[in-house]
């Protein structure tokens, strides 16, 4: 039998004690390990959620064309009158080419501004449905600009129109009255905006009417089954398939060329009245192009009483500042405003008394007749700057470069008659009356602009001419102008009806040898 000694059993009882401690601290969490532990398990979730927290900045849509397209917000629409519009747009490369180009100055600015309001970007496009995007474009009904105002619309919405100035035709100050006259159209028909736009184009009255008229028959009061006007009919077709087609031109056999998606023009203010035709030669700016974004001016001159804001291209801004200061100063013009009419005025008697003539203060206020009420408010114009030498060569250059499709045109001066005009231009006064539309008693207005030579006439395809239709153009208008019948300009261009015809379109037309 073995005894072990008690100094033995106690050292071993130690060593055991020891042994276990070590082993189960090991086992136990160190504090230091499992905060530091801890803190990068923190750090790893906030880094991710700081990660999945930060924005990831949008990728810039470079054509402005797709930015359009993503800012769609029309319904989806099947009908025949979209489809017969369809087929109309995929035989027209030309005609898309064309508003495309003309719409490219102000695409950009427009479309902004319905993006800001939150409305559909189809509506960018309805200014070319309206106008082909022609800021000088004018209606028999004298409805104007991009937008294509008529008169009291125009001042409803707070556009002035004066003597020096049209605020329909202000590319920025139109789109800002359009954008509001669409929201509160867009209300008023409980959001539908098929029925918005076709109010837009025949009148929120009329459009009410149509309803109330359907509802009391038990019909359907939802656009398509409205009975509207012709135009109004084919109205919204039309801006639904231009939206198709911008959205998918491959898909109709088109091509549209693709427009930057940046602003094309800044807004520069100077100081006093300027010439703008003096200005744009000066700065080394096409002449047209700085009219064009500024064609809310009547004359080549920014309004003497202010505000003195232009339109400048981008890429010509920094140039154009430079040159205003080079400018010579334009000599204080008389600014008379506005006057209520009183008892035993007239305007014979205004006008002397503002220094101005009786023909300015009716195209200010655009009165047919010199009959005054008394209590009327009227625009009394101030005195009429010489006419500039720069600003008739502008005109005279803008002319010849319109040639092609539009003719010469022959600005009318004090002391002008049908007669001098015809004989001085080589041509016969019926041609001039049939050329412009007017009636052998008309009146001529110093600065009305007259057709004097249709030189589509003199193409080099014999008797084939090629018209642009304008706005306010009808295929009875044409075919008078041409002494040709409107079945024939239906037949030689493929066109089943008047509704297919829009501003900025091409015609072929036929010309017999005794016409």
């Amino acid at each position: 039998m073995n005894h072990q000694h008690p100094l033995f059993k106690l050292s071993a009882c130690l060593l055991l004690a020891v042994t276990m401690l070590v082993a189960g601290c090991s086992s136990l969490p160190d504090k230091s390990s499992e905060t530091a532990d801890v803190k990068t398990k923190s750090i790893k979730k906030q880094a991710k959620k700081s990660v999945a927290k930060t924005p990831v900045e949008p990728q810039q849509v470079t054509n402005l064309w797709d930015e359009i397209v993503d800012g769609y917000g029309l319904p989806e629409v099947s009908d025949d009158r979209v489809s017969k519009n369809l087929r109309w747009l995929a035989n027209n490369q030309r005609y898309l080419d064309r508003v495309a180009l003309q719409s490219r100055p102000y695409l950009h600015y427009v479309t902004n501004e319905l993006k800001a309001n939150g409305l559909p970007l189809e509506l960018a496009l309805l200014p070319i449905v309206e106008s082909a995007y022609n800021p000088f474009a004018i209606s028999p009904s004298r409805a104007l600009g991009i937008w294509q105002f008529m008169p009291q619309t125009g001042r409803n919405f707070g556009l002035a129109q004066n003597h020096w100035y049209d605020g329909r035709r202000d590319v920025m100050a139109s789109t800002d009255a359009a954008v509001r006259y669409l929201k509160r159209l867009n209300t008023m028909f409980d959001g539908d905006w098929f029925l918005a736009v076709a109010a837009y184009n025949a009148g929120e009255g009329t459009v009410r009417r149509a309803i109330d008229r359907n509802r009391k028959q038990g019909k359907k009061a939802d656009f398509w089954s409205l009975p509207l006007s012709q135009q109004t009919q084919s109205y919204v077709p039309q801006l639904i398939a231009l939206s198709k087609v911008i959205a998918n031109p491959g898909k109709y056999d088109l091509e549209l060329a693709a427009i930057p998606n940046n602003p094309y023009f800044t807004t520069v203010n100077v100081s006093s009245p300027i010439d703008l035709a003096q200005a744009a030669r000066m700065a080394e700016i096409d002449p047209k192009e700085l009219r064009n974004l500024n064609a809310g001016y009547n004359r080549w001159i920014t309004n003497p009483s202010g505000p003195h804001q232009l339109l400048v291209p981008v890429s010509d801004a920094a140039q154009f500042t430079l040159t205003l200061d080079k400018l010579p100063q334009i000599k204080p013009m008389q600014i008379a405003g506005d006057y209520k009419v009183k008892s035993g005025d007239t305007l014979g008697a205004l006008a002397k008394r503002y220094g101005t003539s009786v023909a300015a203060i009716q195209a200010a206020n655009n009165l047919k007749s010199t009959n005054l009420r008394v209590g009327q408010s009227l625009s009394i114009p101030g005195q009429a700057p010489v006419d500039s030498p720069y600003a008739r060569q502008a005109e005279q250059e803008i002319a010849q470069r319109n040639t092609k499709n539009t003719g010469v045109y022959y600005t009318v001066k004090s002391g002008d008659s049908f007669w001098t005009i015809a004989k001085s231009n080589g041509t016969s006064v019926n041609n001039l009356l049939k050329w412009n539309d007017l009636s052998a008693n008309a009146k001529l207005k110093p600065g009305q602009k007259l057709l004097v030579a249709n030189s589509a006439v003199t193409q080099k395809d014999g008797n084939k001419i090629t018209y642009q239709i304008k706005s306010g153009d009808t295929l009875n208008k044409i075919a008078n102008k041409f002494a040709v019948s409107t079945k024939d300009i239906l037949s030689w261009n493929k066109v089943k009806n008047e509704s297919y015809i829009h501003p900025g379109q091409e015609l072929t037309i036929y010309l017999s040898a005794k016409n």
